[in-house]
C-alpha cells in the first residue's frame, strides 16, 4: 500500500484539463485516461482493491502528455506555415 497521495482516473482527468485549457488545448474526456491506464501508458498502484495514480505519476503523466501536445501544435504550425509559404510562391510565380 502506497501513502502517497493518489488521484483516480477521473480526478486525473480534471487536473489535466484545467492544464489544457490554461495553454489553449482541447481537453480530454475522462474515458480517455482510463484507456491509458488500462494500456499501461499511466502506471497505477492498488489502493483499496482499485486502481489509483500517483501523485508523482499524475504529474509524469501531465507534463508528457503537455509535451507531447506542444509538439504536436509546433509541427502543425510549422506545417501549415510551410504550406502557405509554398502556395504564395507558387502563386507570385504564375504571375
Amino acid at each position: 500500500m502506497t501513502t502517497e497521495l493518489t488521484l483516480t482516473g477521473y480526478q486525473l482527468s480534471q487536473v489535466l484539463n484545467v492544464k489544457l485549457e490554461e495553454v489553449g488545448i482541447k481537453e480530454i474526456p475522462s474515458q480517455m485516461i482510463y484507456n491509458y491506464i488500462r494500456k499501461g501508458y499511466i502506471t497505477t498502484v492498488t489502493v483499496e482493491g482499485k486502481k489509483r495514480v500517483t501523485l508523482t505519476e499524475s504529474k509524469r503523466f501531465i507534463a508528457t502528455y503537455l509535451e507531447s501536445k506542444r509538439n504536436t501544435s509546433n509541427s502543425l504550425a510549422e506545417l501549415m506555415k510551410n504550406f502557405t509559404d509554398t502556395v504564395e510562391e507558387e502563386e507570385g510565380g504564375e504571375e
